[in-house]
């Protein structure tokens, strides 16, 4: 599997509510996914003494998810900020009050490989939002409504971020699969 595949656009995107460790909600699509920028934030020190470097000490603290999207689609709204969404023949209506308790969701993105051979799949098993969450209105533009969310560690079994590579193309699910196929 040490293959070196090259890795080049966002084909898939999906967001779940998170329960408990390994435990989610049903997998939802985010249509028109755009963006998934993935940092790994750090903890840094460093020990100088006979003016040199003796020591170096770094942590893996969180993550920081960045998403961007091609549609306003409520019920991902709804998921990341906990409001009230009611649909009605005619309309669908989010309502969001200061008191409502923002959730945690998990975020699995699926990245294809150079000449479609293969997937890397991105997955962050428990995350918040962390930032505000953007909607944008111009005119003569679309609107892409942005997130970003702080990951943070969901226990033994996902941690704080998996990357799982496949041999060939593979739908992404929540959590992630672990045999290719079924796009």
């Amino acid at each position: 599997m040490g293959t070196k595949t090259f890795h080049r656009g966002l084909r898939d995107l999906k967001i779940a509510a998170w329960n408990d460790e390994n435990d989610y909600g049903t997998a939802y699509d985010i249509h028109g996914a755009r963006n998934m920028n993935v940092e790994w934030v750090v903890e840094t020190d460093e020990l100088r003494g006979d003016d040199v470097v003796l020591d170096r000490y770094t942590k893996l603290v969180s993550v920081t998810v960045n998403i961007e999207q091609a549609a306003v689609d409520l019920e991902v709204v709804d998921m990341l900020m906990g409001g009230t969404l009611v649909s009605g023949a005619d309309y669908e209506d989010l309502f969001v009050a200061e008191d409502d308790e923002v959730p945690y969701v998990a975020l699995a993105g699926r990245i294809v490989g150079s000449g479609g051979s293969s997937d890397l799949h991105v997955f962050v098993p428990k995350a918040k939002l962390a930032g505000n969450l953007r909607l944008q209105a111009q005119v003569d533009t679309y609107m892409l409504p942005s997130a970003e969310f702080q990951g943070v560690n969901e226990g033994t079994v996902n941690g704080m971020l998996r990357l799982r590579k496949f041999t060939a193309l593979t739908g992404v699910e929540i959590p992630l699969r672990t045999e290719t196929g079924g796009l």
